[in-house]
């Protein structure tokens, strides 16, 4: 949440909203974020995904993104950027470009991936203040190939690199009334595929069309507000991020009305008084919630506003249901399976677990699996220790009821057989959380295993 933290500050001051109590959160939040990411700089400089040398290319742009806009809201040490700077320098080729070192499956398929990656590393770079000859280098390699951007994905990137010229991305984008947005059949900065993606190339051709002042930029900010889920995100970690930050740079997707306006909320005909705060402009930009009740059945939910407002607006629910009736795909990309060797264990016995994932897409990178541990149970971390030292898994957490596994590359058709200790500690009859596994730049690819009950015996 680091990086959303710093857009939404950042908005804050520029908009002047930033009171003392946001400050104060949005400090202890920022100071405990900035920690954390320089765990992730590698010796010598750029960024991994585990803070393990060689540091990425891609990473270490993106780093440089963020503490760009972090410096904009507190102090950030310059060397991190200028060490991350250096790095990208090295590896910059003759003719002004970057070349892939890590797999990004459609990307390689644009100039071997040269184009993308060298138009994102540029508009980090530009991003930074930094104007050199590197910089201007890597800028006319951009001008040089940007028509050989049939994607719009790399279009944004482009633009975004050379700041002009969102030409590409006019004809490109999908209009469907007061709405537009952008497709992509290749993969996003860290291999978001899908509706994922699609906001990823939406957000960032909102970003290029606001700069050059395109018709197009409201009407992308318009079809992003649409797409937030009823948590306030954007599926992934960084289709959210850049959903925010071209919300954010436009100021919001909401314009200050001229005088406030009221709006009215009823439901099957019954208006819920009080509903929302009058819209003016201190909370024009203000997420507003209320509650509704429903009927079963059919539910009718109305809004009406009493002035002219621009503004959106979403409807969701949430319900139980029992794990035996939920629906499960037949073949979903990515499925898990947990079993235990025994329903019940003496108090001094020890439950043998095993998750088996198997991934059916084709290949993706970052896996994670989040295996539910029982109640009353502790996992052995030896076993995880072992597969961290094997290469099976790239990394793992433990929590009181949560083993999290993180994987790197997984190929398609490949299975992953994790076998793992656990421990009771005291007598009981439990029943396990359910077990997942997702793929963490693409959510929606995603696979769960049912909760299982065990059986923890005094000693005989």
């Amino acid at each position: 949440m680091t990086y959303p933290n710093v857009l939404v500050m950042g908005y804050l001051k520029k908009t002047g909203q930033l009171t003392p109590e946001w400050q104060m959160k949005l400090d202890e939040a920022l100071n405990a974020g900035y920690q954390r990411l320089l765990t992730f700089e590698v010796r010598g400089g750029g960024f991994d995904w585990y803070g393990r040398a060689p540091a990425k290319t891609i990473l270490t742009a993106y780093g440089i993104l963020e503490f760009t806009d972090m410096a904009k809201v507190r102090d950030v040490d310059p060397a991190v950027v200028e060490r991350a700077k250096r790095v990208l320098y090295a590896r910059q080729e003759r003719d002004g470009s970057w070349a892939l070192d890590v797999p990004m499956h459609t990307w390689s398929s644009v100039g071997g991936g040269r184009l993308p990656l060298t138009a994102y590393v540029v508009w980090a770079l530009r991003e930074a203040g930094l104007r050199d000859a590197e910089v201007e280098r890597g800028a006319a390699y951009v001008a040089a190939h940007a028509g050989e951007a049939a994607d719009p994905y790399v279009q944004a990137l482009v633009a975004l690199a050379l700041g002009r010229d969102a030409a590409a991305l006019e004809k490109s984008a999908v209009r469907e009334g007061a709405l537009a947005h952008w497709t992509t059949s290749g993969d996003g900065l860290v291999g978001a595929r899908g509706d994922t993606a699609a906001v990823e190339a939406t957000a960032l051709a909102a970003l290029a069309c606001g700069r050059q002042r395109s018709p197009r930029a409201p009407e992308a900010l318009a079809w992003l507000s649409k797409k937030r889920g009823p948590a306030g995100d954007w599926g992934s970690t960084q289709a959210t991020i850049l959903a925010i930050k071209a919300l954010m740079e436009d100021g919001g997707a909401a314009k200050k009305p001229e005088k406030p306006v009221h709006v009215r909320l009823r439901v099957n005909g019954k208006e819920i008084l009080g509903a929302f705060r009058a819209i003016d402009g201190e909370t024009f930009d203000l997420y507003q919630q209320a509650e509704i009740p429903v009927e079963e059945g059919e539910n009718t939910v109305e809004l009406e506003a009493d002035g002219e407002l621009s503004a959106s607006f979403q409807v969701s629910g949430r319900y139980y249901l029992p794990w035996l009736l939920a629906p499960r795909p037949v073949a979903p990309p990515l499925s898990i399976e947990v079993a235990y060797d025994a329903e019940a264990i003496d108090l001094d016995g020890v439950l043998h677990a095993t998750a088996v994932l198997t991934y059916r897409g084709r290949e993706t990178f970052m896996v994670i699996a989040d295996l539910g541990v029982p109640p009353g149970f502790e996992p052995d971390p030896a076993a995880f220790e072992r597969l961290v030292e094997k290469g099976t898994v790239d990394k793992y957490s433990l929590t009181g009821r949560q083993i999290t596994l993180y994987f790197g590359r997984v190929s398609q058709g490949q299975t992953l057989r994790v076998e793992y200790d656990l421990r009771p500690r005291f007598p009981v009859i439990a029943q396990s959380p359910a077990s997942g596994a997702y793929e963490y730049y693409t959510p929606d690819n995603s696979g769960v295993s049912g909760p299982r009950r065990i059986t923890v015996r005094e000693r005989r």
